[in-house]
């Protein structure tokens, strides 16, 4: 099954660079009422440790990347 047929081959392998990167922001957005929660729950926690708690979560949330085909 081609999920662009309508697309020249040298764009096919751009555009599922372009459909990862919007699915991975969506995640981000969906994520987001967690990261608030975290940072109102624990207001004396580190930005650093802020920031590679919420990369956890996404990396945790974020499905694997299927690398057979490309």
């Amino acid at each position: 099954m081609n999920p662009y047929p309508n697309l020249p081959p040298e764009q096919k392998a751009t555009q599922r660079v372009v459909d990862q990167f919007n699915a991975d922001e969506r995640l981000w957005k969906k994520l987001e009422p967690l990261r608030k929660a975290r940072r109102k729950l624990r207001p004396r926690l580190s930005r650093k440790k802020l920031k590679k708690l919420d990369l956890a979560e996404f990396a945790k949330a974020r499905p694997p990347q299927d690398c057979i085909g490309q």
